[in-house]
């Protein structure tokens, strides 16, 4: 595909590193010309200096010729306006990047696609969902899910009390019946395998496990968790963070929102009904020790000041809380907060990149998932009416697999599949695979229609 990207910050940035691994030809504009020299040297494209508002400039990016825009600057209305732009010259996909409540709704989204804008990202809405897979897998340690929430894929350290521990795949599989649940891969001692049926699941190891909605109950018992009413304290008073105590207001869950900023915090007790709303500051000892905050299952911090987010979250761990979350659009100490107690550092800005990734890998381009810093990853393939693979049994597909490859989940319209050897792939299936890195390109091709190339 031919894809301009418009904003060359973070959220550009990374979606035109992924989309050039995938062989796309992306042209990114950025107005900012010290930012363009940056890319420059770290990414190999064309890179135009100039305001993706200027007909002049998509001009010159070919937009003529183009498949879809990514509109992906801090600013709404230049996103609009390049994607409005984009619409006249015919561009199929017109993908706005828009923060903020003016343009959320079904009203406002039918208006902004009289504009032109076929798809809008809401970055609070991603951060919110990103933020609510680790509150419903608790203890965690990565998280991803496919099919608008419909499959999880978690990654948990594997401790001897687990009912998991010291079986194999087949083992669980006869236990938990019905229940559909792949053990997808393992990291064992930093070297990451995908297991067969006789693999014994060992205590330290990593184990990642894909899954529907519907099974979570069972996968949370294999993995020592319940599904149970968690007490949470959340702090902040940015969008972002009412945002997230709106939807935990739908849910079961005893909320303690704490927030900063008075009149925010007299506008967040006017919207919710069950979340406990307080002013306040959590940077202060006094203040966790009154909310009990050693006994809290979640604390997590979502203001747009990282500071505040990072202090807040340290001394809410130091008091006992047992999980915190801390956001911040800080790209270089992710580690290093880790490191020191936060368990679960999530950037906003990236969260944002990967839902755009996930909305576009509706088409031909896969939706991708690495897991933690080994070369397995989980992808997302569509079946196209015309792919080689097309009404084909697994086990032939799984002949021409390389090795290092298996086909997970199978996603059929409503229906979810754990594939058997018999099992067809049908035109319109989203087939879930477990790989390593290196056979990317051969699966590909091998998913890809006949035919099917990257316009130039």
């Amino acid at each position: 595909m031919r894809i301009i990207i418009v904003g060359g910050g973070i959220v550009g940035y990374s979606l035109a590193d992924q989309l050039l691994k995938d062989n796309h030809n992306i042209i990114l504009i950025e107005l900012n010309g010290e930012i363009c020299q940056q890319l420059s040297e770290k990414l190999d494209l064309q890179i135009i200096n100039g305001s993706g508002t200027s007909l002049a400039v998509l001009k010159q990016a070919g937009i003529e010729h183009t498949d879809m825009i990514l509109a992906v600057t801090p600013d709404n209305e230049d996103n609009i306006v390049a994607c409005s732009l984009a619409a006249q010259f015919k561009v199929t996909n017109c993908i706005a990047r828009l923060r903020g409540s003016d343009f959320a709704g079904e009203e406002n989204l039918a208006s902004l696609k009289l504009m032109g804008i076929t798809n809008v990202i809401h970055p609070e809405r991603a951060l919110v969902q990103r933020v609510l897979q680790f509150v419903d897998t608790p203890r965690a340690l990565d998280s991803a899910n496919f099919e608008n929430g419909r499959i999880l894929m978690r990654g948990y350290r594997i401790k001897e009390n687990m009912e998991l521990a010291n079986k194999s795949p087949k083992e669980i599989r006869e236990e938990i019946e019905a229940d559909i649940i792949l053990f997808s891969a393992i990291i064992r001692n930093g070297q990451g395998m995908i297991p067969d049926g006789n693999t014994v699941i060992k205590p330290g190891d990593i184990l990642y496990s894909l899954f529907p909605r519907e099974s979570l109950g069972t996968f949370l018992k294999l993995v020592g968790q319940e599904e149970e009413e968690h007490k949470i304290i959340m702090t902040g008073s940015s969008y972002s963070s009412l945002e997230l105590a709106v939807a935990l207001d739908k849910t079961k869950h005893k909320v303690t929102y704490v927030d900063p900023d008075m009149a925010h915090a007299e506008k967040a007790a006017a919207q919710l009904n069950n979340v406990e709303v307080l002013h306040g500051d959590c940077t202060q000892n006094e203040l966790l020790k009154e909310l009990n905050v050693d006994a809290a299952s979640f604390f997590l911090a979502v203001s747009d000041e990282a500071d505040y987010n990072m202090l807040s979250s340290l001394l809410a761990k130091a008091e006992g809380a047992r999980e915190v979350i801390a956001t911040t659009t800080e790209t270089l100490h992710d580690r290093l907060f880790k490191s020191i107690g936060i368990d679960h550092v999530i950037n906003p800005r990236l969260t944002t990149a990967r839902e755009i990734l996930e909305t576009i890998s509706k088409g031909h381009i896969a939706a991708k998932v690495k897991l933690s810093n080994v070369d397995i990853e989980a992808v997302r393939f569509n079946v196209d009416p015309n792919s080689s693979i097309m009404g084909q049994k697994v086990k032939d597909i799984a002949v021409k697999l390389k090795k290092g490859s298996i086909i997970g989940i199978i996603v059929r319209e409503d229906k979810i599949i754990l594939p058997e050897g018999e099992t067809s792939i049908e035109s319109g299936d989203h087939v879930i695979v477990i790989t390593h890195k290196s056979n990317l390109p051969y699966l590909t091709k091998l998913f890809n229609p006949r035919g099917f190339f990257n316009r130039s």
